[in-house]
């Protein structure tokens, strides 16, 4: 997500990018692929002059860094993030940030792909995304708007909700879907054998793709949504024990009105 987003700033032309990655060859990627000016070894050093930064860490690590970094910060800067999750971290960074001339505006850019690393950026990633911003009550309008001109340089389309309304939205559209993935995947692979793979097919890889993401960065978006998504969950198991039952008791016509529902739900979903 970062990487991308730095190429996406440079080919402006007229941005200057800092950044910071704890990997030597991950710096000198960036530096090689032309996602940065200059790549440090410490995000104090990245910070120095920025008039924003964008965290994109794991959820949970980004109120311990923004600390440790507080001192970098120059006066005014505006703060933003790649974070799937916002009430938890949105409270944690303003309080950090509180009386400090620095301010946090959440985003969440609804993109991206299961693949992970430097090597993973594209230059058009964030092109006619959506990208969720949240901002509490005491957001500056002027840091919001600054934030909503990084994203529609990007060719990013901006939409506005409350941290605690975006946690409930994605829980069902991109927290359920995941989870449901990895278990997918992990029901399907319980006893593994060869010849398997050669029946995995286009709608397998389809609704399995997202489990090939990061265990570390769900981690913290599980924990830190975890209200929400058992919400989800739940709602889940009962149409899944609800679907168990009709084909138990061998009522098929059920079954095919409930794929029929489903089907057009996709429709009004997706298409």
């Amino acid at each position: 997500m970062g990487g991308s987003l730095g190429l996406a700033l440079k080919r402006l032309g007229h941005v200057k990018v800092s950044a910071y990655a704890r990997r030597p060859e991950t710096r000198m990627l960036a530096l090689s692929l032309g996602a940065a000016d200059s790549v440090f070894d410490t995000p104090q050093a990245a910070l120095q002059g920025a008039d924003v930064a964008v965290f994109c860490t794991p959820v949970c690590s980004m109120p311990d860094l923004a600390r440790k970094c507080l001192a970098a910060f120059k006066p005014g800067c505006v703060v933003t993030d790649v974070g799937s999750t916002k009430a938890e971290l949105v409270t944690r960074m303003e309080l950090i940030f509180r009386d400090s001339g620095i301010f946090f505006v959440g985003s969440h850019p609804m993109t991206g792909s299961e693949k992970a690393g430097m090597e993973s950026a594209r230059i058009n990633l964030y092109e006619n995304a959506v990208v969720a911003l949240t901002p509490s009550k005491t957001t500056p309008g002027n840091a919001l708007k600054l934030v909503a001109d990084l994203w529609g340089r990007v060719g990013a389309h901006t939409v506005q909700l409350m941290p605690d309304q975006h946690d409930t939205l994605v829980a069902r559209t991109s927290h359920l879907p995941h989870l449901v993935a990895a278990l997918l995947a992990e029901t399907a692979g319980r006893d593994f054998f060869e010849t398997q793979k050669s029946f995995c097919g286009p709608g397998f890889k389809d609704t399995t793709r997202v489990a090939a993401g990061s265990p570390e960065m769900w981690h913290d978006i599980v924990k830190t949504n975890r209200d929400a998504i058992l919400v989800e969950l739940r709602h889940y198991q009962s149409e899944l024990g609800r679907l168990i039952n009709l084909i138990d008791q061998q009522d098929y016509e059920a079954v095919t009105k409930t794929l029929a529902h489903a089907r057009e739900c996709r429709r009004q979903l997706v298409d």
